[in-house]
């Protein structure tokens, strides 16, 4: 079976109208939820974006992107930071990225499009639960809170709603929440880029992609300063998460569908 073309710039540039538009839309979209919610444009964007290219070019492209954004928000809100509960989860945070990342550049594609799919069902149905008030997690756990956002983060793109389920409890005032939470990504973002980097998964041509991409970025942000004036919270969760296990269950059904296809033709 033939392989999923790489998404490179001169795919992207001679693309139909069409698609161009759809990849915009899904990263705009991706982008506004991340604004919202401090963490989501691997969760969002990927599932789409795997049906146009390998799950492996996905999470260093998404890496890229939020780079850009990562870097201004970690320096405009590094002083309102409780930094005590960001140095807490920093070091799992990079061995579970270099696990993470690892295991992307070995495991073979249908197995990834499986396993990202169902991670998204999984998170959009656990997120659907009523939000009852959650236990203080240890200081101590922070090792396996941090590992365990930082494999998710270096598999698939996004590990920030399991620093942010850690840190909620933990920091009841809302801006030390958002501004904590928000320099964690920062930094899971840029090291997320430099693992890889390190590997090879991110190359001339990626980049090129990256950056006819980012007039996205912008235009996510600004839409999500108009749909938070309008939508309620509980609205908000529902149809996200909604969205979020009908893109997963479509993906591991893609999957299936190819490693079928496979078989017949092996």
């Amino acid at each position: 079976m033939p392989a999923t073309p790489l998404l490179t710039l001169d795919a992207l540039l001679n693309t139909s109208p069409l698609t161009l538009l759809g990849v915009f839309a899904v990263l705009t979209v991706a982008y506004a939820i991340f604004s919202l919610v401090g963490f989501g444009t691997g969760l969002i964007a990927s599932t789409p974006l795997a049906w146009a290219m390998p799950v492996t070019r996905i999470v260093p492209l998404l890496a890229l992107l939020d780079a850009t954004s990562a870097i201004q928000r970690g320096h405009a809100l590094r002083r309102q930071v409780d930094r005590p509960a960001l140095l807490r989860l920093v070091p799992g945070m990079a061995v579970g990225q270099a696990i993470g990342v690892a295991l992307l550049s070995v495991l073979p594609v249908p197995l990834m499009a499986a396993l990202l799919g169902g991670f998204v069902m999984a998170y959009g149905a656990w997120s659907l639960r009523s939000s009852a008030p959650r236990t203080q997690p240890p200081a101590g756990a922070a090792w396996a809170w941090g590992i365990g956002g930082g494999v998710l983060g270096g598999l698939f793109g996004s590990g920030g709603f399991v620093y942010a389920a850690y840190l909620q409890p933990r920091l009841p005032d809302r801006n030390a929440f958002r501004t904590t939470q928000a320099v964690l990504v920062s930094i899971s973002t840029l090291w997320r880029v430099a693992l890889c980097a390190a590997t090879g998964l991110i190359d001339g041509p990626l980049l090129l992609t990256a950056l006819v991409l980012l007039p996205a970025t912008h235009l996510g942000n600004r839409l999500a300063g108009l749909v938070d004036k309008r939508l309620s919270v509980e609205g908000f969760r529902r149809v996200l998460n909604g969205l979020l296990i009908a893109s997963g269950l479509a993906l591991v059904a893609r999957a299936k569908g190819a490693a079928l296809i496979e078989q017949l033709l092996g």
